[in-house]
């Protein structure tokens, strides 16, 4: 199988890094560049200015030192004068010129003498500096002096202070590349770091949800130009909220490592296994020769699992349901094929769990059937298409009427009656049924009090729970609320709750039932039998009746009568009221009745009717 690693090749350059190499280059160059101009310019303009204001003083120490010989004409004299500075360094030639603009005296060195009139003189050569100075007595211009300056001295120090300058330079430049060398480090680090925590699950190792769904859309699109198959298995575990609820998250996610691992030994090494959700994977089996061998790897993957697995010191079934859908013959887009194994892995689950399920165009239709029934159900009430019926109950040795048992129906107007066993479920999912069920607690109270009000019996009212209901923190007040507006008295009023689902969540249930019981409310353990609760928690439970499944009454008198006989015996040693469901011919009463049953209900005795069929039927009341 092919993963995603948590660390990337050591040469393996990043996009982030690498554009930031680049970019550190890039502005350190374009910065010594412009730094080095702009002090190369601003050092020679110094320079250039400090030589110039030297030789100015210079011409005018000349000037004031020819003024004698030239208003005596005295040439010889000048020249001596000028020979003083044959020692300053830069100068080329220093010259007079008289009044005239002729050459009067002059010293230069060789290759550097100066032109035969002043205004020539008076001209830059070479790029060397000219000084100019007026030779006057007593306001009578006498002559002038002339000073070239070469600019060998500029050109020296120049080339020392860029010397200078690129050492800096390379300095800097050594300096911000160890830095940067550290910070690309760091960057690559991180950017892996980011790279692992976008494709990759932190719990398993596996490929995300994003990274696996990038993949699949890959596969498809080789699978297109090859002309292959791909397979997709949606992989759901069965148990894994009963791990998290009773060993703590640590061992869930124990749990899912080694479910990870055992997908993978699952699986061939070209197929890639990946985390989709909380406890749901994916399996992209990419090529995949055709529909038997993508269901052989299926049938492997659900044999992996069904292996108890340790975790946390104990022993857990981390059992899964497969959804298996084929592209292109089930989907021919990647979305298709996703809802397509969704719709298998849906089918599973609902078929009993622990099992795979092949995507088959029908599923569709039932799940559209499904999202069509959860639209409607959502404003059924509204509608007035809820309607609460009512099936007797009956005393086992008198045959009088005792109670009823309130049972939702919905007549659809497009499709007629909902079987419950369709629409409670998508209820239960949607959290629909804690407004259902407030409904037909509020609407159930109503009936009975008004039966009773009519003259009719008192009668025990039972009213399944939920769940949901059961985990509602205003639930409480709902029974309450419907006790309160129908007059009920609250011992008439009993809840009935099944063995799973009081042990889904033991302390929670507790407090409910007391909470429950302290309103005096009766509360009643349905399909008991059929539940795994331990029989110690009969004595923490504050219940009044025990309901026998159906399963147990159907089978009588020929077999079951050991298992009934039994419940029974434990009602009566902890004081409880035995009700048998699902009644439904005579020979099961009569046993019931011999064997000391308290309540029986059936078809046999009654089927669930409306409240004026009921009510006219067994109570013999006027119904409008």
């Amino acid at each position: 199988m092919k993963l995603f690693p948590r660390r990337a090749a050591p040469n393996a350059r990043t996009p982030i890094a690498a554009t930031l190499r680049s970019g550190q280059l890039l502005a350190m160059a374009a910065a010594l560049v412009i730094a080095g101009v702009v002090l190369i310019a601003y050092q020679l303009i110094e320079i250039r200015q400090a030589l110039t204001e030297g030789a100015r003083v210079q011409s005018a120490i000349v000037a004031d030192s020819v003024t004698a010989p030239l208003m005596f004409g005295d040439r010889e004299v000048a020249h001596e004068t000028l020979r003083a500075f044959r020692y300053a360094q830069g100068f080329k030639a220093v010259g007079i010129y008289d009044g005239n603009g002729r050459p009067f005296a002059e010293f230069s060195y060789p290759g550097s003498r100066l032109p035969p009139t002043l205004a020539a003189a008076r001209v830059a050569r070479d790029g060397g500096i000219v000084v100019t100075d007026t030779v006057r007595h007593r306001g009578t211009v006498l002559g002038h002096t002339v000073l070239h300056v070469g600019t060998e001295r500029l050109r020296a120090a120049m080339l020392r202070y860029v010397a200078l300058l690129v050492v800096a330079s390379l300095g800097a430049m050594l300096v911000v590349a160890t830095l940067g060398r550290a910070t690309r480090a760091r960057v690559i680090a991180a950017e892996r770091e980011l790279d692992y925590m976008a494709h990759t699950d932190h719990v398993t190792e596996l490929p995300n949800r994003h990274a696996t769904y990038a993949r699949l859309e890959t596969a498809l699109a080789q699978a297109s130009a090859d002309g292959t198959q791909v397979a997709l298995l949606l992989v759901d575990l069965d148990n894994f909220k009963t791990v998290n609820d009773t060993a703590g998250h640590a061992a869930g996610d124990e749990l899912l490592k080694k479910v990870a691992e055992a997908l993978t030994g699952a699986v061939r090494t070209s197929d890639l296994v990946g985390r989709i959700g909380g406890d749901e994977f994916a399996i992209i089996v990419a090529p995949v020769p055709g529909r038997a061998a993508a269901l052989a790897i299926a049938g492997k993957v659900t044999q992996a699992l069904r292996a108890p697995v340790a975790v946390a010191g104990g022993e857990f079934f981390a059992t899964a349901s497969v959804g298996v859908c084929l592209y292109p013959d089930d989907a021919a887009t990647m979305s298709d094929l996703v809802s397509s194994a969704d719709t298998a892995l849906y089918h599973a689950k609902g078929a009993g769990r622990n099992r795979l399920a092949e995507f088959v165009p029908a599923m569709t239709a039932a799940t559209l059937r499904r999202a069509a029934l959860e639209r409607d159900l959502r404003r059924a009430v509204d509608a007035g298409q809820m309607a609460v019926h009512y099936q007797p109950q009956f005393a086992c040795d008198g045959g009088e009427l005792v109670g009823v048992e309130a049972l939702l129906r919905w007549r659809h107007p497009e499709h007629g009656p909902i079987s419950p066993a369709e629409f409670i479920p998508i209820a239960e999912e949607t959290g629909l049924i804690v407004p259902l069920g407030s409904w037909v607690l509020q609407q159930a109270c109503a009936d009975v009090a008004g039966w009773q009000r009519a003259g009719a019996p008192a009668l025990t009212l039972a009213v399944n729970m939920s769940a949901r209901q059961l985990r509602e923190p205003g639930f409480i007040e709902d029974v309450t609320r419907a006790l309160a507006d129908s007059g009920l008295v609250p011992a008439q009023l009993e809840l009935e709750l099944t063995e799973s689902l009081l042990m889904e969540d033991v302390s929670c249930a507790i407090a409910f039932m007391q909470a429950v019981r302290a309103i005096g409310v009766r509360l009643a353990i349905d399909d008991f039998g059929t539940g795994y609760s331990s029989l110690a928690y009969l004595q923490t439970f504050p219940i009044n009746q025990l309901k026998v499944d159906r399963s147990f009454v159907q089978m009588l008198p020929q077999r079951g009568e050991t298992i009934i006989l039994a419940v029974l015996a434990l009602a009566r040693g902890f004081g409880l009221t035995v009700v048998a469901e699902g009644v439904e011919e005579q020979r099961q009463l009569d046993w019931l009745r011999l064997a000391g049953c308290d309540v029986v209900q059936g078809y046999l005795l009654g089927a669930p009717m409306s409240a004026d069929a009921l009510a006219a039927r067994y109570l013999k009341l006027a119904t409008t």
